[in-house]
């Protein structure tokens, strides 16, 4: 994850292969070669959804499976099939109250086209129960600068 979060795609792909050389069936290794397929784009996110859905049979659907899967359905550009993760994250798992499920359910609503309501509800819900978390953390601070910068073409 750390060569991935640092862009060196090359060298989590190096490490990746040394985790299949000691177990290639492995939870770990199966799940690390997801993730390395969701960074490489959407040409390798139905590989990820593949492995993802694999594991999901195997070991059962969770909140964080159905989440990967979710990301890797928005990064292959299928946003019917990710809300579809995130609504089962949602109505099985307790994602309601789920930092990434919501922010992952307000980036597939935008990219769905809705507006309102819906994507309101949940930006509140990330506000009221995940206030530390970095999206809010950054929404709130854009929104305060939005409102600074409003206020001064109000007095105008």
């Amino acid at each position: 994850q750390i060569y991935i979060r640092i862009d060196r795609l090359d060298l989590a792909k190096e490490a990746l292969d040394l985790l299949k050389q000691a177990d290639e069936d492995s939870i770990l290794a199966q799940l690390t070669g997801a993730y390395l397929a969701i960074a490489e784009g959407s040409s390798r996110s139905d590989d990820a959804v593949h492995v993802l859905a694999s594991l999901s049979e195997q070991y059962g659907p969770s909140l964080m499976l159905l989440n990967c899967m979710a990301v890797a359905n928005i990064t292959g550009g299928k946003y019917d099939a990710a809300e579809g993760n995130l609504k089962a994250a949602v109505n099985e798992f307790g994602g309601a109250s789920d930092a990434d499920t919501l922010v992952n359910l307000v980036v597939v609503s935008q990219y769905l086209g809705r507006k309102g309501s819906e994507v309101d509800g949940y930006l509140m819900a990330l506000k009221s129960s995940c206030g530390d978390h970095p999206f809010v953390k950054g929404l709130v601070q854009v929104e305060g600068a939005f409102e600074r910068e409003a206020a001064k073409y109000l007095t105008a």
